[in-house]
């Protein structure tokens, strides 16, 4: 089952990834010149130097501790502490660039995928992070890296993710699992027994302090793919979605005062509907 999601929808789903990209990229250099220098800093160097993707795939595993820096390079990701994280940042650098789609592959190809999908269960939020968002943008417009994804496991710590304190996190984590589950119906199988529709159902409620509503749409974008494509619903995903609460916050959602909410909201009411 491919993904049959309209290209304006695919279009904000990329600039949404693009808000996850990098700053600051300059100060990788900084990051290397102080400190001891060990054999995984030297390897990094020579690597920055030659822009060379297996090296950084090796190095995602490197516990070597570097320098931090002063100012943030990332919205909501901690700063990388470790070459292990500092690799997984050059990759998600990597395949942040649009103009470069072949990258993507090639990270595939040097087993980066299998190396972030590990990252994903470390403890430490650096490396968790830094794989979250390489794999956000690994996952835009490249189905084999999204099959790759599903096989490594990357699907129950996406969910895991997605309950998360950190609201960039939990969108990115729920952005890269649509890109995963919109591919199989085994996917979103997957998805839905390890809990990730009612991840993204709470996703619908408009916190009190919030200054704008992109979760709830997001959510709602979200939800549609899960439960189908363009041509037809598939009856166990709208059960799903509705067992989990859906109808009524997506009534209240009616009321939004961004249009854009609301009338999303009664699509897919109306996709719901028996």
């Amino acid at each position: 089952m491919g993904n049959q999601c309209c290209a304006g929808r695919d279009n904000a789903y990329k600039r949404k990834a693009q808000e996850n990209e990098y700053g600051n990229r300059g100060s990788f250099r900084h990051m290397l010149s102080f400190g001891a220098v060990g054999d995984d800093v030297v390897r990094f160097d020579r690597a920055y130097d030659n822009n060379d993707i297996a090296e950084f795939v090796r190095l995602c595993s490197s516990t070597c501790e570097i320098e931090k820096l002063e100012e943030r390079m990332h919205p909501w990701a901690a700063d990388p502490e470790t070459i292990g994280a500092l690799a997984a940042t050059q990759l998600a650098i990597f395949s942040s660039r649009e103009q470069e789609p072949h990258m993507k592959d090639e990270i595939r190809e040097a087993g980066g995928i299998e190396a972030l999908v590990k990252l994903l269960a470390s403890k430490e939020l650096d490396r968790k992070h830094a794989a979250v968002v390489a794999l956000s943008f690994l996952s835009v417009d490249n189905t084999e890296n999204c099959i790759a994804m599903y096989n490594a496991g990357a699907l129950p710590y996406l969910i895991q993710g997605m309950k998360g304190d950190i609201e960039g996190m939990r969108a990115a984590c729920a952005q890269t699992a649509r890109n995963i589950y919109v591919l199989d119906i085994k996917y979103r199988r997957e998805f839905m027994k390890n809990g990730g529709v009612t991840q993204l159902v709470r996703f619908l409620d408009i916190n009190p302090e919030a200054t704008n509503v992109y979760t709830q749409l997001e959510a709602i974008y979200h939800l549609e793919d899960l439960i189908g494509d363009e041509n037809e619903e598939i009856p166990e995903f709208v059960q799903a979605v509705k067992a989990a609460g859906a109808i009524p916050k997506l009534k209240k959602l009616q009321d939004c005062k961004d249009q854009d909410v609301a009338d999303a909201a009664n699509l897919l009411l109306v996709r719901l509907s028996d």
